[in-house]
């Protein structure tokens, strides 16, 4: 926002117009609320001032029935001497509220001033008005309405044409009579002019008494206590009055005597009537003056508590670079020129034919205030003032930098890699080379406790021992064109040109922050104050910086630094300081700073100067969704398909803006801020982004201390779309899931077709070659030596020749040999059934259950007599069973096999008939199952190709078992095994419902 500046020796002037912010340039009214917000009535709205820009209430933003603003007055209802609430008036009588935040809100109850706590003028049918601000905007009518002056606290004053009556809520209190031309407050009493311009008191409430004016007022040769030609001012709000006389601005305060106004010059060189001032507002602290004219907008006034030192002399210039202090409050150039406390500088030497430009650069003091200054290869002495040339020494080599320390030793820093020295003690001393080194042009130095040398150059910092003639280079910091060394307490502090600020101690060096517009990147030199405050210049302004800050900063206590930034407004004729100088910044006996600038030294107490920090508060001042202002709640609910959701942002702050700083950070809630600095316009613009409760943080840089700021929290909840709904998310998740099962399903079924088919071919081919093998070669050998035992064994019967152990063995062996045809046989049938592939190729009938526990028994009786073990057949032989013969034979026999190599005594089979199922029960006397094949023995499965997928052997098992198992399961029958006291149970067990 542009504004044109006025000048002024005391204030900076910034002026407002309809160019500039203002909607129009007739100022009615001007007030501050609470909040700290300015408030301007214009014909065009009412507007609100934060310092930084200008917002306009008027029919496009609020509903009222005209833009014109007449003025403000108290809110009756709130009104009291703290708060001091009031309303802005419209032309048709609208009562616009101000609230906190900035915010203004309509309310017409505003329109019922009778109300039971307000005064009741006796004998007056008609309304009053609530008195408005002096001057009034036109001569008061003869027969105007009475004017209500609330006092706060229910306390009243009812100003009629000829009396003023004091109330106390709706009950008189007193009554002054008299044709009074103005009646107003100061601090809630009651004072009034009369129609000759005299002061009068109205608080005694009996007759008005005279007042004088004293103060500052009586220093102007116009004044005179009996002459009255005053132009009264007075903020009806804030209670405060001051008068215009003779092109001065003064303040009246109320004092003790009753018969006193003090009067304190505000303003000076300023004419009211040639801007038309018809309304003020003025601020104590820091000394804001706001001036509104009828005809040209708003006058901001601050003063400037800095002063600017300039001499006047022809085809001379300003700047400064070099100076050393004279007496208490003075300094001298290295030009000559002395600046004391009187406005301007004077000259009071003249430079030494030698000295040139270069010579404003370097002032070197000694201990009784006589100086060294040089330029080229000549370097001089002069006495305290430079009056007089007390030494002249002509040097080998070109020099620039001049600094004496501590111990009277005069350094000088060469232009190309050389250091000079000079005992200023000995008057016979010479410069003399003390060392040559690869460091280039010498631009500032310091000396430390002990026997070290700081050398500042433009080629970076180095560390030199006086003692050694050890250069040490610092790490860190190579290549910067050092301007100023600063050491306090151990520590020093560095400034550079390009670079910024670093911190040295010992040999670390450590890099500070900067200022957000990074103006410290150029500084020049650093001033400590006496409060704790570095003072540092820069080419774009003066910054202030707690030097705790900048400890904790370093010590890693704080994560930001705060810099409060000083410029033009303040009272500099220019915003470029000087560097590149020693002696730079100065503080005088009497606490003044000094600093160099391009235009005239600026001079300033930094006891006098109260930091102008941004500590107000911050407010949401609108959200916008699609250019539609929506109402700020505890949180803010937006659809899923919003384009732009912009969010303004204020605080009152009437300093530069550089000083606010405000940063926000938007994200989901409970996630971490990443914080972004917001926009010059004080927006954010929040982005279309995912469904989600969200958390728009923002904060506001208070000022110095540690974690000094302000907050202000916006929960937004985005809705989700209808495809973001749980509603949704379950049923997508749980079609994904069926989809998923059925791909799978479908992937699996197809992997395992594809590896049967591919291994059918394989598998069915050695399945024969087992098969043909088995019945070739053991099948046909087994079948030919078992006939030939029987043969033998009929020869022997057929020629009377028995002999017992020939028999028994042929006996035997016939048996083992037909055991092991059994096994061979069952054998077969099993990997035939493997080979069908599916309950198809079964043969399914009723079988006799008996014949095949006899057939088997009668195979295993050669072992089971053997043994001495007896197999018991107790199944009826009527027994049936639907299944398939082959197999089953092949399930009985394997059991009972085992059950022979097991059992002690016995082995019973027995069955079991029932409605629903039959039963196949073997009974051994074999010491029981192990629980690990009992417990796979019982396991179901609910197919055939669940089992092939599925199975788990367990560790101890034979062949026989593992047929059982799968047999059972290919016909359908459930196996089920346990444990008696003698050995062992197993059920095979046939439902009877139709399974095939």
């Amino acid at each position: 926002m542009y504004a044109q500046e006025i000048k002024n020796p005391d204030f900076f002037i910034v002026h407002y117009t309809d160019e500039n912010g203002l909607p129009q340039n007739s100022i009615k009214a001007i007030v501050k609320d609470r909040w700290n917000f300015l408030w301007i009535g214009t014909e065009d709205g009412l507007v609100r001032f934060d310092g930084q820009k200008f917002y306009t209430y008027n029919k496009s933003v609020i509903p009222i029935l005209s833009n014109r603003i007449s003025g403000f007055i108290p809110f009756i209802k709130t009104y009291n001497t703290q708060n001091k609430e009031f309303a802005a008036i419209g032309e048709r009588g609208e009562m616009i509220k101000i609230v906190a935040g900035g915010h203004v809100v309509i309310d017409s109850s505003t329109f019922k001033f009778n109300t039971p706590n307000m005064p009741f003028v006796k004998n007056f049918k008609g309304k009053t008005d609530i008195i408005q601000s002096f001057p009034y905007r036109f001569p008061l009518p003869a027969d105007r309405n009475p004017f209500l002056i609330p006092a706060g606290n229910n306390t009243y004053y009812v100003w009629s044409l000829d009396r003023v009556e004091f109330f106390i809520k709706s009950k008189k209190q007193s009554s002054v009579a008299g044709n009074f031309k103005e009646v107003f407050l100061i601090d809630s009493h009651p004072y009034a002019t009369l129609q000759n311009g005299r002061f009068v008191n109205l608080e005694a409430g009996i007759s008005p008494e005279n007042i004088n004016l004293e103060g500052d007022i009586a220093h102007d040769v116009s004044f005179s206590k009996k002459r009255s030609n005053y132009k009264l001012f007075w903020n009806n709000i804030s209670q405060r009055t001051y008068v215009y006389f003779n092109k001065k601005f003064y303040s009246l305060t109320r004092l003790k005597n009753s018969t006193v106004l003090q009067t304190r010059l505000l303003l000076k060189d300023f004419d009211f009537d040639e801007f038309n001032i018809t309304t003020v507002y003025c601020d104590k602290e820091p000394g804001y003056l706001f001036l509104g004219s009828h005809t040209n907008g708003l006058f901001v006034l601050r003063h400037k508590n800095f002063e600017t030192k300039e001499i006047e002399f022809q085809g001379g210039d300003n700047v400064f670079y070099a100076q050393k202090p004279v007496s208490f409050d003075g300094i001298l150039s290295s030009q000559g020129f002395l600046f004391e406390k009187i406005p301007k500088g004077r000259d009071i030497f003249n430079l030494p034919a030698f000295a040139k430009d270069n010579s404003r650069y370097y002032m070197a003091m000694n201990r009784d205030s006589s100086f060294w200054i040089g330029n080229s290869d000549l370097v001089a002495k002069m006495d305290n003032v430079g009056k007089k040339r007390l030494l002249i020494h002509k040097l080998p080599e070109k020099f620039k930098a001049l600094y004496v320390d501590g111990r009277d030793t005069l350094w000088i820093g060469g232009l190309r890699d050389v250091l000079f020295s000079l005992n200023t003690l000995n008057q016979k001393s010479v410069p003399k080379v003390l060392f040559r080194g690869p460091f280039g042009e010498i631009t500032c130095m310091l000396r430390l406790p002990g026997t070290y040398l700081l050398l500042g150059t433009t080629k970076g910092l180095f560390k030199f021992n006086i003692r050694s003639k050890h250069l040490e280079s610092i790490k860190g910091i190579e290549q910067a064109n050092i301007r100023s060394l600063y050491y306090s307490k151990g520590e020093t502090w560095i400034t550079t040109y390009g670079d910024g600020l670093f911190y040295l101690k010992n040999t670390k060096i450590t890099k500070l922050p900067l200022d957000k517009n990074l103006f410290l990147a150029t500084s020049h030199c650093i001033v400590e104050d006496k409060n704790g405050f570095f003072w540092i210049t820069t080419n774009k302004g003066l910054f202030q910086v707690s030097k705790m800050d900048l400890l904790n900063f370093l010590n890693k206590k704080q994560q930001f630094v705060y810099y409060l930034y000083y410029d033009k407004r303040h009272g500099f004729a220019t915003n470029e300081f000087n560097g590149g100088c020693q002696p730079c910044g100065l503080t005088l006996g009497d606490g003044t700073v000094s600093f160099p600038s391009m235009d005239g030294f600026v001079w300033f107490n930094p006891k006098k100067i109260k930091p102008e920090l941004p500590d107000e508060k911050i407010y949401i001042d609108r959200i916008e969704l699609e250019g539609n202002i929506i109402l700020e709640k505890a949180e803010i609910e937006i659809p899923d398909d919003f384009r732009q959701l912009k969010i303004a942002v204020v605080t009152p702050y009437y300093n530069n803006r550089n000083n606010l700083r405000i940063d926000y950070s938007f994200q989901k809630a409970g996630e971490k801020s990443v914080w972004l600095p917001i926009s010059n316009d004080f927006d954010i613009q929040i982005p279309n982004t995912s469904s989600a409760h969200h958390d728009l943080l923002i904060r506001k840089y208070n000022g110095f201390e540690k974690n000094n700021f302000s907050f202000k929290t916006i929960k937004i909840y985005i809705r989700p779309a209808w495809y973001e709904t749980q509603t949704f998310l379950f049923l997508a998740t749980l079609i994904l899931i069926v989809l998923f099962w059925v791909i799978l399903r479908l992937r699996t079924t197809y992997l395992l077709n594809k590896e049967r088919k591919k291994n059918l071919y394989k598998q069915y081919h050695i399945s024969r070659q087992i098969v043909a093998a088995i019945n070739h070669d053991i099948q046909t050998p087994l079948h030919y030596i078992s006939n030939s035992f029987t043969e033998i064994q009929n020869r022997l019967k057929k020629n009377n020749s028995s002999d017992f152990f020939i028999t028994k063995m042929s006996e035997e062996t016939i048996n083992t040999i037909n055991y092991a045809r059994s096994h061979t046989s069952n054998l077969l049938n099993y990997i035939k059934s493997q080979n069908s592939g599916s309950r198809d190729s079964l043969k399914i009938d009723e079988v006799s259950v008996y014949e095949i526990v006899e057939h088997s028994s009668q195979i295993l009786s050669g072992t089971a007599n053997y043994r001495e073990i007896q197999i018991i057949n107790r199944v009826p032989e009527d027994f049936k069973v639907k299944t398939d013969v082959q197999l089953l034979s092949v399930i009985i026999q394997n059991i009972l096999d085992n059950a022979v190599k097991l059992s002690m005594s016995t082995i019973t089979i027995s069955s079991i008939s029932g409605s629903e199922f039959q039963e196949i029960v073997i009974v051994d006397t074999a010491g029981g199952i192990p629980d690990e094949i009992l417990k796979w023995l019982n396991h179901t499965y609910k197919s055939y190709d669940n089992w092939l997928r599925d199975y788990d052997y367990p560790n101890h098992k034979g062949l026989g078992l593992v047929i059982v198992k799968d047999l059972t399961i290919l016909l359908g029958i459930k196996l089920s095994a346990e444990k008696t006291e003698s050995g062992s149970l197993i059920r095979l067990t046939f439902s009877n419902e139709k399974r095939y």
